[in-house]
């Protein structure tokens, strides 16, 4: 289906149960030019509240890594794996997440962006298809169906967690490199140098 009909069909969606525990349907927000697109795992009780992807602490500190950039919120597309919130902030379940898959399958073909930022466990295994933990191969741009997929750590955790936290700003720091870059025109790892941001990640004194 085309973008306007996944809008549409998604914003009255009842295909699984996590009709029955939203509030509202956060399909997603951004350009449909954008180059930069980042999918969550699920709306949370702010997003859901509002409508759209990524608010309250979580999407503060997206900003700031989105600021980082050079860019704004309103350059890049921002959506998640499932588009209702699931009830007591769980995981989406395999089957909640194949019952969004058009939708987001359909935002991304509208989209076309060069990199696709995958944030959390689920986002990697979904987008790249690896069954590897996110923390394994975080910081790897992952050639896939003309574009860079993009393991990082789930804001969710960097938000508690320094040292997560860190990792996930050192990450972000590597996708200027990819956005100047060619699309990619082989199916091989391009492994970004790691290097000492490894062992120490970064920690500008913004953050």
């Amino acid at each position: 289906m085309d973008f306007a009909e996944a809008q549409k069909e998604a914003l009255g969606c009842t295909k699984c149960g996590l009709s029955n525990s939203r509030t509202k349907v956060v399909f997603g927000d951004g350009p449909l030019n954008a180059e930069l697109f980042i999918v969550g795992e699920a709306p949370g009780f702010n997003e859901d509240a509002d409508g759209h992807p990524f608010r309250g602490a979580s999407g503060m500190l997206l900003e700031r890594l989105i600021g980082s950039l050079g860019l704004g919120r309103e350059d890049v597309y921002l959506t998640s794996l499932v588009k209702c919130k699931p009830p007591d902030s769980r995981s989406p379940k395999p089957g909640e997440i194949s019952s969004c898959r058009p939708y987001l399958m359909s935002q991304l073909a509208a989209v076309d962006p060069k990199v696709v930022v995958a944030m959390g466990d689920l986002a990697s295994r979904v987008l790249t298809g690896r069954k590897e933990a996110v923390a394994r191969i975080r910081g790897r741009a992952i050639p896939l169906d003309g574009r860079y997929v993009f393991p990082t750590l789930a804001l969710s955790r960097a938000l508690y967690v320094p040292a997560e936290r860190a990792f996930v700003i050192s990450d972000f720091s590597r996708i200027p490199e990819l956005l100047a870059s060619e699309r990619p025109s082989t199916y091989e790892t391009l492994n970004l140098d790691l290097g000492a941001s490894e062992r120490e990640p970064l920690q500008p004194g913004l953050w």
